[in-house]
């Protein structure tokens, strides 16, 4: 057969060789010239190409090529090749048959559908983290809607609890419901009508352009009135407030009756009127929590008009425990505040009575003060007024110091991250407790030389002035206070220890939970060490302390800084 009867192949798009009986090339196609080139050593070439697995029962391992295993074999042979001549390897389905006295040997490109395959397995695991990210993302948002859910229940419920237990007036209590309920469906209009014989009278309505002095008596549909008796908050379509109503709505809404129920006696009834069409348990579970409030705000009401009338003077001793709460609550809110001012009066008023009395001196020295330089007491007065001045000059200096360290500790202007220096910071609170330390407490101070960092300097202002305050206070009889600063990989560490009397074992697990105090009513509102963690945290830092009675306390602050 001569080279001319193979010309057929040129048209196939798989590269073609074709070996004569003794094994030489006898042809190439196109295509094998495009993707191979034009080899002339056929071993050579071989050694490019190995199996993509590895054969095992070859004798000698170094010719056991996809190549010599198709010229070799007797039958048809098959396999998959990998060739690795080119900067990338490339995959190849080589085929091998005989026509004739010729051996034929077809290079089917397999690269594409094995990077297919490899690319598809890749999608489908993406899709697949798609897939339970959408999921999780799903449950996210589903917990992330009952925390809105709670967190909307438990303000409501906090407000409407704080009404009932700081007013005795059963009319704002009902009003103040009445109003959070509008609030929360976006109502039309909420009433609250009180149970009277088998009749419901509405007494109370937001909002206020409802309220009437007329007496209504809601009459509702059959089946409503079967829900108030079984307790069940109903919630149904109307186009009229009750059955006997004159007026009309333009269209549709919902009209809600939730019964206000105390043991099992029914009080009244809350209506709310909205065009909110979904409700969930959520909400149900707020109605129900709110006619629970208010039945217990009924009978509170209704048992403090009965004791009010055994008694008179109730309602004067009331009054009084209502004062006194509410002093012990401004107490302990200005306890902190008030510390700090009283000692920076103190601070000032030194210096200003000593400015007060030189004045009167100079006052009466330059009454004395002659025309005549040549006066024989004009030097030592005007060595006297000299001094004076020097004085008063160093009394406006500590004034105006105080003021200053006053001003940068508020720093109401100053509420975004900056950068600072802790060491100094330090510094500007000491000033201000100086009253707290000066001639009973040392301070001993191991500034390291740390570089500003990003912080809210303010706000850890206040965490080192109620740990230095709180050290201050634990050291009636004076003692020592080292501070200790220092930067250690990305972290800043401030040490506040005192050698005061320690914390209680008692308190060290609640130590930094609102209202743990050891201090007297209107010195410690015992929130200064809570407001501290939540600053530190803020700063995405961490605050601890170790403690030992009679030995003394050290807190332990860490804050991630950027320098």
């Amino acid at each position: 057969m001569s080279v001319a009867d193979f010309s057929l192949y040129n048209n196939f798009f798989t590269p073609v060789l074709i070996l004569d009986g003794t094994g030489k090339i006898a042809f190439k196609n196109i295509q094998f010239t495009k993707i191979f080139g034009g080899i002339k050593n056929l071993e050579k070439f071989s050694k490019y190409f190995s199996f993509d697995i590895c054969v095992l029962d070859s004798e000698d391992i170094l010719l056991s090529n996809p190549i010599n295993y198709a010229i070799d074999s007797k039958e048809n042979f098959c396999a998959s090749t990998v060739y690795q001549k080119t900067e990338t390897p490339l995959y190849f389905q080589l085929c091998a048959f005989y026509s004739g006295d010729y051996k034929v040997l077809t290079f089917k490109n397999i690269t594409t559908e094995l990077l297919y395959e490899e690319v598809e397995k890749r999608y489908s695991f993406i899709r697949q983290q798609y897939l339970n990210l959408v999921e999780e993302n799903k449950h996210f948002a589903s917990l992330q809607q009952q925390a809105q859910a709670q967190t909307v229940k438990l303000g409501l419920l906090h407000r409407i609890s704080s009404v009932v237990r700081e007013s005795i007036d059963l009319n704002k209590i009902i009003d103040s419901a009445l109003k959070e309920l509008f609030n929360l469906f976006g109502a039309i209009k909420v009433y609250y009508a009180a149970a009277e014989g088998n009749s419901y009278v509405i007494q109370h309505a937001y909002p206020s352009k409802y309220k009437t002095s007329e007496k209504i008596t809601a009459e509702l549909p059959a089946d409503t009135r079967r829900s108030i008796l079984s307790k069940e908050i109903k919630v149904e379509v109307c186009i009229k407030d009750f059955l006997n109503s004159k007026d009309t709505y333009p269209s549709q809404v919902n009209r809600i009756v939730i019964p206000v129920t105390r043991m099992h006696d029914i009080l009244g009834i809350l209506i709310i009127f909205t065009n909110q069409k979904i409700f969930d348990e959520s909400q149900n579970d707020v109605l129900q929590s709110i006619a629970s409030q208010l039945a217990s705000a009924i009978v509170q009401a209704s048992l403090f008009l009965q004791l009010k009338q055994k008694n008179d003077e109730l309602e004067n001793t009331l009054k009084e425990l209502k004062e006194t709460q509410l002093q012990l609550i401004n107490s302990e809110k200005m306890a902190s505040l008030g510390q700090l001012v009283a000692g920076v009066a103190h601070e000032i008023n030194t210096p200003l009575a000593s400015i007060n009395a030189n004045n009167e001196i100079l006052e009466k020295l330059l009454k004395k003060l002659p025309e005549n330089p040549q006066f024989a007491d004009y030097e030592r007065i005007f060595s006297n007024i000299k001094n004076i001045n020097v004085i008063d000059k160093e009394a406006i200096k500590r004034i105006s110091q105080i003021v200053l360290s006053l001003k940068k500790f508020v720093r109401l202007d100053e509420a975004d991250l900056q950068f600072a220096d802790i060491n100094s910071e330090l510094d500007l609170t000491l000033e201000l407790i100086k009253h707290e330390t000066k001639n009973k407490i040392k301070i001993t101070k191991n500034y390291s030389n740390i570089p500003p960092v990003k912080c809210y300097p303010n706000m850890l202002n206040q965490v080192f002035m109620n740990i230095l305050m709180n050290a201050c206070q634990s050291m009636p009889d004076g003692g020592e206070i080292t501070i200790t600063t220092e930067f250690s990989g990305s972290n800043l560490f401030v040490k506040i220890k005192d050698t005061g009397t320690g914390i209680d074992e008692k308190i060290k697990d609640k130590l930094f939970l609102a209202g743990t105090t050891t201090k007297q009513i209107g010195i410690g509102t015992g929130l200064g060490l809570a407001i501290s963690k939540k600053i530190v945290e803020k700063h995405n830092g961490n605050i601890s302390f170790v403690s030992k009675k009679d030995k003394g306390t050290e807190f332990v602050i860490q804050i991630p800084a950027e320098k």
